[in-house]
């Protein structure tokens, strides 16, 4: 088959913000689950991409709150986003 036959494929430049805006976005619609499936394992694979290259450190807490710690020591807590506590399973693996 060639590829003239094969859908065609587009590259998009975000940054991490941007990311993160999109991932929420398309995990709180209805095609989560359906066209945009591979589009948001896509983003979740950037976002923690991302976060790795940025030294990032995750923990969940005891009690439900993500703890953020970047490389230069500056750390945010806050409840995790619907579609981080996917990602959040796989850090604590």
């Amino acid at each position: 088959m060639s590829d003239e036959y094969l859908p065609r494929k587009w590259v998009l430049r975000l940054n991490i913000f941007e990311v993160g805006v999109l991932t929420a976005l398309i995990s709180r619609s209805e095609h989560s689950k359906g066209s945009l499936k591979q589009v948001l394992k896509q983003l979740q694979d950037f976002y923690r991409q991302i976060q790795e290259e940025a030294g990032v450190k995750k923990e969940l807490l005891s009690n439900g709150l993500l703890k953020m710690t970047s490389a230069d020591g500056v750390t945010i807590i806050r409840p995790p986003y619907e579609w981080e506590k996917e990602l959040i399973f796989e850090v604590r693996k």
